[in-house]
């Protein structure tokens, strides 16, 4: 309640006439209200990123609640910098999930160390942000929330950490002023040894926190091995990064994890599992339309090339293979049976559901075994 009371004039100007003017188009049948994680269903959400162009016409459908549109990049002075064509150039995704029952929720980026610092450490900043968003939700009165993306991956200040929070807590209250029924959720990171963010309070902010299970060995990494790993290799697993929100206080209900619909393939010193790597990886979708990211290779079907092993520690994929200079190759992926462990690790460990990034770049027949997961839940 008190984050109110701190609004500047312009921005409690704009609260006003943004709910007048969403509230007075719809004065004969209230909006639907963003939907959420709730006790007793799998929650299943799945990312759109804007370079995989219609790839959303085969996306599973009747599996999902809700897709993020990504992505709407802020800018570190509180404006928008990069709409990638949101809204107007993506009303089939949204009228044909709005007919199907999907709410498609804008994703909001913030990228770069100081990026972070620059605009969280000023609270005009901070407010031009809300202000911005505020502006995006106007302009696309069906939309339901926001997604917030916001990645730092070296220590902040401790102003820069705090003001993040409060620019979520204001964010989340000017939403509610405008519409009760608007969402809003964030995502975190599976760790955060710098301590930039404050999960606590951000999970108390948001509906729900949607928590990175992936590039647990990511594509620059001085070593190959699994993505996104159940157990093992270390704390580079998914028990690791749930034992960490366990500390922290936070209901796991409260907790999607995300589960990677790719790969990587890194130049490696050799073939055995974890080798050290020889420069950056590549990434491999699982499958995709020739369209989306035409130069990069299946890890499918690259597993069908090579010959796939399974790694006992982790229950992930991979393979190796050597190249035409002689050098080794190790890729590691995700399967039918490592998702569908994932997705009864999700079920087993009580948390709230899954979020899949990127769905352009899964396949028909991970879906199939998605909707045999969830059978015996209520959707």
């Amino acid at each position: 309640m008190a984050i109110r009371g701190i609004l500047s004039r312009p921005l409690a100007i704009l609260l006003l006439s943004a709910a007048v003017s969403l509230s007075g188009t719809a004065c004969s049948q209230a909006p639907p209200t963003a939907v959420s994680p709730r006790p007793g269903s799998l929650f299943v959400v799945g990312y759109h990123p804007y370079w995989a162009g219609d790839a959303w016409m085969s996306y599973p459908v009747e599996q999902l609640q809700q897709v993020f549109f990504f992505e709407v990049e802020l800018d570190s002075d509180g404006g928008l910098a990069d709409l990638h064509g949101w809204h107007a150039e993506w009303a089939g995704l949204q009228g044909e999930m709005a007919r199907r029952g999907v709410q498609v929720i804008p994703t909001v980026t913030l990228y770069g160390d100081g990026a972070f610092e620059t605009l969280f450490s000023d609270p005009e900043a901070t407010g031009r942000a809300v202000e911005s968003l505020l502006g995006l939700l106007r302009d696309s009165p069906t939309v339901r929330g926001l997604h917030l993306d916001v990645e730092v991956f070296q220590p902040v200040s401790r102003e820069a950490r705090d003001g993040y929070t409060a620019f979520t807590a204001q964010l989340g209250a000017a939403m509610r002023g405008v519409d009760p029924g608007l969402g809003l959720s964030v995502f975190t990171l599976a760790f955060d040894d710098d301590d930039a963010y404050n999960e606590r309070a951000l999970a108390a902010l948001a509906d729900y926190l949607v928590v990175q299970g992936y590039d647990l060995h990511n594509r620059t990494d001085a070593a190959a091995g699994p993505v996104a790993a159940l157990k093992g290799w270390g704390r580079l697993n998914w028990a690791s990064v749930v034992e960490r929100y366990d500390s922290l206080g936070i209901p796991r209900s409260r907790l999607v994890m995300g589960v990677p619909l790719y790969g990587y393939e890194w130049p490696t010193v050799g073939a055995e599992p974890g080798a050290a790597t020889r420069g950056e990886g590549r990434v491999t979708p699982l499958e995709a339309p020739e369209s989306v990211l035409p130069e990069a290779p299946r890890a499918w079907r690259q597993a069908e090339i090579h010959g796939a092993a399974r790694d006992p520690e982790s229950g992930s994929p991979y393979y190796a293979f050597q190249d035409a200079d002689g050098g080794w190759v190790q890729g590691w992926f995700e399967d039918r049976e490592s998702l569908r462990a994932k997705l009864d690790f999700v079920r087993s460990r009580g948390l709230a559901g899954v979020a899949f990034f990127p769905l352009a770049y899964g396949a028909s027949a991970i879906w199939g075994d998605l909707e045999t997961v969830r059978a015996p839940l209520q959707r």
